[in-house]
């Protein structure tokens, strides 16, 4: 990456950055940003700034590994790069090229004169299709290396609308109130909270949803893409990878789940899963007034068709033979067999568009 700050003006940071702890604005100098109050200062990685409240968690292989992603997609392309470390055949690849994944930016009220944030961008595999359809985009990451490589992957489809950032790992965000017509949390929402080990998940979590409030504008909105409790494989015994691959994991009742990880002498849980109706009160409690549920089939990491799911909706799409109601044997088999207005109780995911009042 250029680690030079010529592009970078000598007064205020350009954007709608601020500092995350104290809200006053941003000034360059000696290759960082500086608070105006308290004195509090971030790095300037090239021209992306780190924000970070934490040490990093990821390990020395997980570093060089992104390392070498960044030296490839800089010599050969982005697209090249995944491919030569994790093959073509893989997931991974399938995640971040997927163009279909895609679709979930459909129900989303775009403009051509909107900003966007997009909370944990990963490797900018939603990041392209939206900068293509609005004014900017900011994107924050908590990995330096993914920021990096969402940086080079737009510049290199020709975008230059594209502002990223690295930190949010303490669940505040360095912008500046109202400075958003809309906020992305796509399967983020779940593992937010992992390094803020001195409070509960549901601390974090809440903090997050309360700046994402702040951040937006009147009228904006905030698109959640997150995991289900009471996802029905969950409930069926499978195992969850948040609670170190306990089967049930999070669908068992939670001072249970607590005695079985103390017994079996496993730390807290990796993430923090939360039901419909969680969810749908957390969202109200930090400010934000509609919500509106979606089925995202067959699943929400790889969404064909996003489904309202009120009852009505669900019985539509029932009655089309191409659609798919799970990614596993088990949960296309058990899924049809849900009442039409329980099935936004076990949908694998939770996607909700929730609109702050004006």
């Amino acid at each position: 990456m250029n680690n030079t700050l010529s592009t970078v003006s000598p007064a205020t940071f350009p954007g709608p950055y601020r500092c995350p702890r104290t809200g006053s604005e941003l000034r360059v100098g000696e290759g960082a940003l500086h608070s105006a109050r308290e004195g509090h200062s971030y790095p300037l990685i090239g021209t992306i700034p780190d924000f970070l409240a934490f040490d990093s968690r990821e390990s020395e292989d997980e570093r060089q590994q992104l390392v070498q992603l960044n030296d490839i997609a800089r010599q050969k392309g982005w697209q090249a790069a995944v491919a030569e470390l994790h093959g073509e055949h893989s997931s991974m690849y399938r995640y971040v090229t997927d163009a279909k994944r895609s679709c979930v930016l459909d129900i989303l009220p775009l403009k051509a004169t909107a900003s966007i944030l997009e909370v944990g961008p990963g490797l900018g595999q939603m990041t392209v299709p939206l900068a293509q359809r609005v004014k900017s985009v900011h994107v924050l990451e908590v990995v330096p290396g993914q920021a990096e490589f969402v940086q080079t992957r737009c510049e290199q489809v020709g975008l230059d609308n594209v502002h990223a950032a690295v930190g949010g790992d303490d669940c505040r965000l360095p912008y500046a109130d109202a400075s958003f017509q809309g906020v992305l949390l796509n399967l983020v929402f779940e593992w937010c909270g992992t390094r803020c080990m001195s409070e509960p998940h549901i601390a974090s979590q809440r903090r997050l949803l309360q700046e994402a409030s702040r951040v937006t504008a009147p009228g904006g909105f905030l698109f959640l893409n997150t995991k289900n409790r009471y996802a029905i494989h969950y409930c069926i015994g499978k195992p969850d990878e948040h609670v170190h691959d306990m089967r049930f994991g999070y669908a068992l009742p939670r001072p249970i789940m607590d005695i079985a990880l103390r017994l079996s002498s496993r730390p807290r849980p990796a993430g923090c899963l939360h039901s419909y109706f969680k969810l749908r009160r957390l969202l109200r409690g930090a400010g934000f007034g509609d919500t509106k549920f979606f089925w995202a089939a067959p699943e929400m990491r790889f969404p064909e068709r996003l489904v309202p799911a009120d009852a009505r909706s669900v019985r539509a799409a029932r009655r089309s033979d191409t659609f798919i109601q799970g990614d596993t044997r088990s949960a296309s088999t058990l899924m049809p067999w849900i009442p039409a207005p329980l099935v936004k109780l076990f949908t694998r995911g939770l996607t909700v568009l929730a609109t702050k009042p004006r």
